[in-house]
């Protein structure tokens, strides 16, 4: 009686007027194609609720904020940005997208009534004033990990299949959406945590993975999907890559212009800039570890090449404080082996980049050592 009563409240309060109606609402999966956008890099997931004869048809939608939100960014970089669970009419969904250019794919969910009737009671509760807003985590809790858990509490899933290692990390997903210089700024600030063999319901907090595995899972004796269909294709233009200078060619150039510096002796200022520069960084890096609560940050070993230590070594080299240099110097030799260690062991991603980085430096941090600067 008590759940014939919420799935009455609830129909009524969705769907004024259907619930004199036989039918039952249809539920699907909507993935939406990456955008240009960062934000947009990994694609996005939302939930249509819709009857057959149209007269009803609304986006449940968990990507949604508020850019008006006092101290935006802020809140954003220290994990307190609240997300917040949005409904849109479906043809102002589609809109939307088709004015970014990206596809949208749709994945009719076969669920029986009363496992409709459970995923809409979630969304019914989500949706509430009280509960709508959540702290937005990358890998835990986003727009699509929101949908997977709802699905999946709702059908009969095979949970040992889900529950089976994938073979890849967390890092290993996000980096297959990106390149270039996002790619090197999301691994410097991204931390060990990331690159530990995850699950197959992990991996599910990307919308193309929780689109595939739905083409696979089963419903008890069923399939998850009825059908599946595209609503929108996406433009060709809609991912085109800008970047000029990759971030190895770059920091090649640096290495030899770098080594020339140290070895002839001549414009020692360019390598004490690249110190400043990289002690910048790591002053950067340390404060943002600090003061977030995204535990993705967490356990970041690029902090030993990219250290505010060398802004110190930078004005030890400056003031021709031989002894602090020295010093300093072998400091920096033992953090870069460390980093080796780490690296090969595999304990957190190495990227090309780092290792480049990492390499000036041990040069820089030899001549101070060996007094050669």
């Amino acid at each position: 009686m008590k759940r014939a009563l919420t799935a009455f409240l609830l129909l009524i309060s969705l769907f004024p007027g259907k619930i004199l109606s036989a039918e039952m609402p249809r539920i699907s999966l909507l993935t939406c194609t990456p955008g240009n956008e960062l934000y947009s890099t990994f694609g996005h997931s939302a939930l249509r609720v819709s009857y057959p004869d149209g007269k009803s048809d609304l986006v449940f939608n968990f990507g949604l904020f508020d850019f008006d939100t006092p101290n935006f960014y802020s809140k954003f970089m220290r994990g307190k940005l609240k997300y917040m669970l949005g409904i849109q009419h479906m043809n102002d969904f589609i809109a939307q997208y088709n004015w970014e250019g990206r596809g949208v794919a749709e994945q009719v969910l076969n669920l029986d009534s009363v496992q409709t009737i459970n995923v809409l009671s979630r969304l019914e509760y989500l949706y509430r004033p009280e509960n709508r807003y959540y702290l937005y985590s990358f890998l835990y809790k986003n727009c699509t990990s929101e949908l997977r858990d709802i699905i999946f509490d709702a059908a009969e899933a095979d949970r040992e299949a889900l529950g089976r290692g994938a073979g890849k990390t967390n890092r290993d997903l996000i980096n297959e959406y990106i390149g270039g210089w996002t790619k090197f700024g999301i691994n410097i600030i991204l931390g060990s945590t990331l690159d530990r063999e995850v699950d197959v319901f992990q991996t599910m907090f990307l919308p193309d993975y929780l689109y595939n595995e739905l083409t696979v899972a089963s419903n008890g004796d069923v399939p998850l999907v009825s059908d599946h269909k595209v609503i929108l294709e996406k433009s060709e233009s809609s991912r085109a890559d800008r970047a000029l200078l990759s971030p190895m060619l770059v920091f090649s150039l640096i290495a030899l212009i770098i080594g020339y510096v140290l070895i002839r002796k001549r414009f020692l200022f360019i390598d004490l800039s690249f110190l400043t520069i990289i002690g910048l960084l790591g002053l950067f890096l340390s404060v943002i570890i600090l003061i977030t609560d995204h535990r993705e940050l967490y356990s970041n070993f690029n902090l030993l090449w990219c250290n505010p230590l060398y802004l110190i070594l930078a004005v030890t080299s400056l003031r021709k404080w031989r002894k602090a240099s020295r010093v300093l110097g072998s400091i920096s030799l033992m953090l870069l082996f460390s980093l080796v260690v780490v690296w090969v062991t595999g304990v957190q991603y190495a990227e090309p980049g780092f290792v480049v980085l990492s390499m000036i430096l041990a040069l820089s941090s030899s001549m101070k050592v060996f007094g050669r600067d």
